[in-house]
């Protein structure tokens, strides 16, 4: 099922919608309403901007497969430590392209390539091997406006965690409450507008809803 939606709604305060702190139970048809933490972890793939890139990404249940074009952020929500990235380049040049590994508001670890299809890898905590793709593959991708800085709840029935990032931003959904079942949504908030939100909430590789927006916009599933 694909939901295209086009609104221009009023700007809202994320805090406002997110409430109190810590963990807690959420009806998901209110979106917002969900109890939150700031619990996620972070990575910046920069470089030569436009250098297209693939990687893999894992924390310790799920693994997840990306490609993109630098710069792209990605968050992992609900994460289970320890995490592992590994990116290559698709080009055969000479190009800048890096793997920032983000713990809190600090670069962690950092590694870098400008190798032909060269490789970038970094990692958080003790990492043996990759998991198993993830299941379900929740994903909320914000395309743009590029570099509009946003605030957003991400939330299941059970947690929500609030994230702040930059676009284009890969946001990704690790196991969240209902199984292969889930209901959740993604609440985003522009903190500088630069132009409408475009945002996609994908499924288990399938597009469930594509939005553009204002300054505010929820993406739900399902």
């Amino acid at each position: 099922m694909v939901r295209n939606t086009i609104a221009v709604l009023l700007c809202a305060t994320l805090a406002a919608a997110c409430g109190g702190g810590g963990f807690g139970s959420t009806d998901i048809t209110n979106p917002g309403n969900t109890p939150n933490v700031a619990a996620q972890t972070s990575f910046r793939i920069v470089g030569q901007v436009g250098t297209p890139f693939a990687l893999t990404i894992s924390d310790a249940r799920s693994t997840w497969n990306v490609k993109g074009v630098i710069p792209l952020s990605i968050v992992i929500i609900n994460n289970l430590a320890p995490v592992r990235i590994s990116a290559s380049k698709l080009v055969s040049d000479s190009s800048l392209l890096s793997v920032e590994v983000i713990n809190g508001f600090h670069v962690y670890q950092l590694a870098s390539t400008t190798d032909h299809f060269g490789v970038a890898a970094g990692s958080f905590g003790r990492v043996t091997g990759f998991a198993p793709p993830a299941s379900p593959d929740v994903r909320f991708f914000v395309k743009g406006p590029t570099q509009e800085v946003f605030d957003a709840l991400i939330e299941d029935q059970k947690t929500g965690a609030v994230v702040e990032a930059t676009a284009p931003t890969v946001i990704l959904f690790d196991s969240p409450a209902g199984g292969a079942n889930p209901q959740l949504d993604g609440i985003f908030t522009a903190v500088t507008f630069l132009g409408g939100f475009n945002i996609d909430l994908t499924f288990n590789g399938v597009l469930w809803e594509s939005m553009l927006a204002g300054t505010n916009a929820t993406l739900r599933y399902p």
